[in-house]
């Protein structure tokens, strides 16, 4: 049951779209739930993003230019398969019951994944002039996924979520939790990620909204915090057993609001790290990693 739990997990970070995570996030407990998004966001997305980034430059302008048709089309069948699902839902359907499909109802939902699977076809078509390209870009960063699955492991340890039971229908784990390790590299799912659209940073939920981006960071790492009460507000830098390195930033009073604070990270060996932001609220701590 673990190991099923564990690949369902690993489906979300390693599995495709922020949307396609959250989908597959369903089937976890609250606490796990928002963990595993924040880490997807935070670690995980920025980093897939980057390699796709760098395939960018080996499409051919007739390529890029089927794929952005090819991404509308898809926008359009989700777009048409949700709402073909709310008008089939009766008003005043409990939250989470499955109403009675008809037989015109069970068919219009087939020609919608036809369509869908149609346009995924294609997808594969074109993905396979740029599977060697992948590929390589995929061992480039074999030693991130690994740590992704290490990660992800620990943080459902943790919350207490892999012991539920996995979802029904679920396969061997061992052979999900391999597929759900390469699946971010996948020729078509990799081909479909934009790198140019607008990125989100998703504030992590058990963390009152503390967020700190490039993670992993090279150089210079971004802080946001929130400062809930108006007062004084000190940063520290913690190495991984919580020890403090140095003092970033103290200030005696500090408005309520949202702030952000550029902190220099190059002098420091790779390894993971901790900021420790203190305000009148309390103290907040968030884990980042240095390359």
């Amino acid at each position: 049951m673990k190991a099923i739990t564990l690949a369902l997990a690993l489906s979300l970070l390693l599995g495709g779209s922020a949307a396609q995570a959250q989908n597959t996030q369903a089937h976890q407990g609250a606490p796990a739930r928002q963990e595993l998004r924040a880490y997807y966001q935070q670690n995980v997305l920025p980093v897939v993003r980057q390699q796709r980034q760098k395939l960018e430059a080996q499409l051919s302008t007739s390529d890029k230019a089927q794929l952005t048709l090819y991404r509308a089309q898809l926008k359009e069948t989700r777009q048409k398969g949700k709402a073909l699902r709310q008008s089939f839902r009766p008003a005043g359907t409990p939250a989470g019951t499955r109403p009675e499909l008809t037989e015109t109802q069970k068919q219009q939902l087939q020609q919608l994944r036809a369509e869908n699977k149609a346009i995924l076809q294609n997808v594969g078509q074109l993905a396979q002039k740029y599977e060697g390209a992948i590929a390589k870009l995929a061992q480039e960063v074999q030693p991130q996924r690994e740590k992704w699955a290490a990660d992800t492991k620990a943080i459902l340890s943790r919350t207490g979520s892999a012991g539920q039971p996995a979802a029904a229908g679920s396969g061997p784990g061992r052979h999900q939790r391999h597929a759900g390790l390469r699946r971010h590299f996948q020729p078509v799912a990799f081909l479909l990620l934009d790198p140019n659209a607008p990125q989100t940073k998703a504030p992590d939920p058990e963390r009152g909204g503390v967020s700190v981006y490039p993670n992993p960071v090279a150089t210079t790492s971004q802080l946001e915090y929130e400062v809930k009460k108006a007062g004084p507000v000190t940063v520290e830098l913690l190495d991984s057993r919580g020890n403090t390195l140095r003092t970033v930033a103290q200030e005696n009073k500090v408005e309520k609001g949202a702030h952000t604070l550029s902190v220099s990270v190059a002098d420091l060996p790779a390894g993971t790290y901790y900021f420790k932001i203190t305000t009148r609220a309390g103290a907040e701590t968030r884990r980042f990693v240095k390359q």
